[in-house]
């Protein structure tokens, strides 16, 4: 039985859309870095040794660098070779929770361990501090943020300059890797200090912690 001519090419260009369908789909498979989540201009990115979130020109320490990022899909630099991804399939195509999240962030020059993160979506330096009963930022940083903290409930803050006026709120949202924690107890503390944001125990009480030869582990408790 022969097919008409218009309904061969139809059917031509199915099989080919399907084989290009294929393509796309074993090269997302092959890829060594995956993506497991997606904002606009930044990515939380894993690869077989980390998980980060990077924003669009940022490398991480594994080497993975973020060219491009919005809601529907990623383009990164890793080994060499550029890669366009979608969100994992292991977080866009199933319903199960992980059994366990992680970060691992390698100590700095000084002996501190410090991370790019957000703030209700806001891109921010970390310094992870267990001293710290709650996540503080300086109001600088508040402002800059467009963050709406002088209706949080007013009070006083001890710090390495001494006592200092601040306000203490929740934080809609707290971002580390790809682990968010919401409604995090924080402080704004007057003036321009702290300059990095003080990662508290607000949040990190919601992880187990193990520092490794200068490699903080921090897993999410489920």
């Amino acid at each position: 039985m022969f097919l008409p001519r218009q309904k061969i090419k139809i059917l031509t260009g199915l099989i080919l859309s399907l084989g290009l369908v294929c393509s796309a789909a074993q090269l997302q498979a092959a890829a060594p870095v995956e993506v497991v989540a997606l904002f606009k201009d930044r990515a939380v990115v894993r690869t077989a040794d980390e998980q980060q979130m990077l924003k669009v020109g940022e490398t991480s320490p594994a080497g993975v660098k973020l060219l491009q990022a919005d809601t529907a899909g990623a383009r990164v630099s890793y080994g060499g070779k550029v890669y366009q991804l979608d969100l994992s399939a292991r977080v866009a195509g199933s319903f199960a929770k992980p059994t366990s999240e992680s970060v691992r962030i390698s100590r700095d020059a000084v002996g501190q361990y410090r991370m790019r993160g957000a703030l209700n979506d806001h891109m921010v330096d970390f310094l992870v501090d267990t001293g710290a009963s709650v996540v503080a930022l300086s109001e600088r940083q508040a402002q800059q943020m467009g963050l709406d903290y002088k209706t949080g409930q007013r009070g006083t803050v001890q710090t390495a300059q001494g006592n200092a006026n601040a306000y203490f709120l929740l934080l809609e949202r707290v971002t580390l890797g790809g682990i968010t924690r919401r409604k995090v107890r924080a402080t704004v503390i007057e003036g321009m200090y702290p300059t990095d944001v003080l990662l508290g125990m607000s949040f990190l009480n919601s992880l187990n912690l193990n520092d490794n030869n200068g490699v903080l582990t921090l897993t999410a408790k489920f």
